[in-house]
């Protein structure tokens, strides 16, 4: 099958999304698939076997870098003669859409829960653009199905579009269970709880209540600390840290090509976002043997075990300081012995969700395979 995926970015060396569309476009060509891969970034060591089309963008503002993506990208899409068109992106017409990015409609809501600053904010140049963007790819007539990797995402689809439900298909995740993996020589942690947190942007992904969440636990003895990765300002989190008391407790490190040295060095992944369609930073946490904790407002909830490989915690409205420090505080509760049955547990939920299997299920739908719609 000649496959054509449209992702701005496709890189090992990005977040989640963009490590997503790097694997599965690799996993494509290793079953012997055509892959043509149309984006702003891409890079040429994922599989030789990949073509890379450059799709030129416009970064002056946000909404021309959104708007001139689409218009870029479906131009470089009609030279080619491909059996699908799949879009990773905010990208139409396609053959199949994959929710990557957190659905707009929804997230505004989120983010501008009055009613009426959020209308204002639709006026706002950037949030129009891919509004329009988001209507024109969940009309039916432009895609001819919708690939989601959580039921989350199907059930938001359902409520803020019309679109038909038949033609919605649930995918979850997969993870590089090579890279991502247990590290043999580790030794149980005797000192403070060691907390992982891994995020692009710290705010959707609730890195102050998390902070806020360790000072909880510092005033109820909850030895502690926190490690913060990920490309943002953490100069308002600094600030948060230190009017509470835990500055000394929090590090700041930036992005890192060796996240899976990351995982294995924590005791417990914590990731409260206020929203994620299918945070993989949860898989790869998982898959190193890391118990995770994250909200109900993330798909990758719907992989956890509440006490098992991890913890889940309502995201709704916002997630609380206070349910992730009860969590926490479980966690520091137990003896060695449990846990390392939940980290055995958290690689045992992992070696389910394989980068191969999560390929051939986008193949079968592309290639009109019946395939079950989650």
């Amino acid at each position: 099958m000649k496959v054509a995926v449209i992702r701005s970015e496709c890189s090992y060396r990005k977040g989640g999304a963009e490590r997503y569309a790097a694997n599965l476009c690799r996993s494509l060509a290793e079953m012997g698939h055509e892959v043509w891969v149309l984006a702003e970034k891409f890079d040429p060591d994922i599989h030789p076997a990949l073509v890379h089309v450059p799709v030129e963008v416009d970064r002056s503002t946000s909404w021309s870098r959104n708007r001139s993506f689409n218009t870029n990208s479906q131009k470089a899409l009609a030279g080619l003669e491909v059996d699908a068109v799949l879009a990773l992106s905010r990208s139409f017409p396609s053959d199949a859409f994959r929710v990557s990015d957190p659905l707009h409609r929804y997230w505004m809501k989120i983010r501008y829960p009055g009613k009426l600053h959020r209308f204002l904010q639709t006026l706002n140049p950037r949030h129009r653009a891919i509004l329009e963007l988001e209507n024109a790819i969940l009309n039916p007539a432009n895609t001819r199905m919708i690939i989601t990797n959580s039921r989350l995402s199907k059930t938001i689809i359902r409520e803020y579009y019309d679109y038909p439900e038949d033609r919605i298909h649930v995918v979850y995740n997969g993870v590089d269970l090579e890279k991502f993996q247990p590290d043999a020589g580790r030794s149980p942690s005797s000192g403070p709880v060691r907390l992982l947190f891994v995020g692009q942007d710290f705010q959707r992904k609730g890195l102050a209540p998390l902070i806020e969440a360790l000072a909880i636990l510092k005033q109820r003895s909850r030895s502690c600390t926190l490690r913060v990765i990920g490309r943002d300002n953490p100069a308002p989190y600094r600030r948060l840290a230190a009017r509470l008391g835990v500055a000394d407790l929090v590090t700041f490190e930036g992005p890192t090509k060796e996240i899976h040295k990351a995982y294995q060095e924590a005791d417990l992944f914590v990731f409260p976002t206020f929203y994620d369609p299918f945070a993989n930073v949860c898989l790869e946490a998982l898959a190193c043997g890391l118990p995770a904790l994250t909200t109900t407002t993330n798909g990758s909830s719907e992989v956890i075990t509440d006490g098992i490989d991890g913890y889940v915690i309502s995201g709704e409205p916002l997630p609380r300081a206070d349910s992730i420090a009860a969590k926490v505080a479980a966690y520091h509760g137990l003896n060695s012995q449990h846990r390392e049955a939940m980290r055995a547990a958290a690689r045992d939920t992992a070696l389910g969700y394989t980068t191969q299997a999560n390929a051939r299920k986008i193949a079968d739908l592309l290639s009109g395979k019946e395939a079950p719609h989650g």
